[in-house]
């Protein structure tokens, strides 16, 4: 029988409500399961009560973030059935082709991330103009993309046409909640492989994960805005384990972090291995590397996993 990530991460959620279930380095941030189901809901309630729907799609435009927000936008967001594509890349003229070929309703994205020397907020609003006459709490009508009607942002800042994440977070008591959340086995997440959406359910993402399990904590370093990473994180809901986003992104300051850790299991991708010379570290159960498996090999002096 298909189980949806409201029934895996329930179950989990009730029986180890203060277990730590995820760590966020770079925001010296630290959720239980219980915290992380209550963020995450909370997302899930704000997008149904904009008029999300089940198979409705979310573009992720950002970037590296191993933030809390990003990880709480992923699972909530699939709590409301909707399907999240990850997406980076530093060519304007791509992005928008991009947008254009997903006909997302939504964008979730960091305003500060530099796509060449230009901040996205500012390629975001030579795309979508309409934001400038957009009223807070209005819905954005965009010409050039029809069912585009919400723009989130990771940011501090306020800016026309956009929500801050904080802003579409609603908080509802499940005593006394109007909201509820579907019990959807449809897709949570898609990639962009060959012109083409490739979409994953949970019971896919729950898979792909079986690799990773058996240690007590699974780091993730490198991109984590990636299909394979959130996958990492469903088996986290769905296993227990304990969820590290480092945050580095180099090997020097993934170190630093290691140290801290025992019995961990550690995913890497090229763009963090870059050229470095080889490593000594401790406690290091299994490595999986999204890239070059002999680079991260003969960096890590173990033996790596394809992922």
């Amino acid at each position: 029988m298909l189980r949806s990530i409201q029934q895996g991460f329930s179950n989990l959620a009730k029986a180890n409500p203060l277990k730590n279930g995820f760590r966020f380095e770079n925001q010296n941030l630290t959720w239980t399961f219980g915290e992380f189901d209550t963020h995450s809901s909370a997302f899930a309630y704000g997008l149904i009560e904009q008029g999300w729907k089940q198979g409705d799609k979310l573009l992720f435009l950002l970037g590296r973030s191993n933030t809390s927000e990003a990880a709480a936008a992923f699972v909530g967001a699939a709590k409301a059935g909707v399907t999240v594509i990850p997406f980076r890349s530093n060519d304007q003229n791509e992005i928008e082709n991009t947008i254009g070929v997903i006909n997302p309703k939504g964008i979730v994205f960091s305003p500060n991330q530099l796509i060449g020397e230009t901040k996205f907020i500012e390629v975001l609003k030579n795309l979508v103009p309409e934001t400038s006459q957009t009223q807070s709490g209005q819905i954005l009508k965009s010409s050039k993309f029809s069912n585009l009607k919400w723009l989130i942002h990771t940011g501090f800042y306020s800016y026309p046409g956009t929500y801050k994440f904080r802003e579409s977070l609603v908080y509802a008591s499940r005593n006394f909640n109007r909201l509820s959340l579907p019990s959807s086995t449809g897709p949570i997440a898609a990639a962009i492989k060959n012109g083409q959406l490739q979409s994953y359910s949970y019971q896919d993402l729950v898979k792909l994960s079986e690799k990773v399990s058996g240690s007590q904590h699974v780091i993730i370093s490198g991109d984590p805005q990636t299909v394979t990473n959130f996958s990492i994180v469903v088996g986290g809901l769905e296993r227990g384990y304990n969820t590290v986003f480092t945050g580095g992104d180099n090997l020097n300051k993934v170190q630093k972090i290691l140290q801290y850790y025992g019995n961990y299991s550690l995913v890497v991708d090229d763009s963090v291995l870059g050229e470095h010379q080889k490593l000594d570290v401790n406690n290091l159960q299994n490595l999986f590397t999204t890239g070059d498996v002999s680079k991260a090999q003969n960096i890590f002096q173990k033996q790596a996993v394809q992922l």
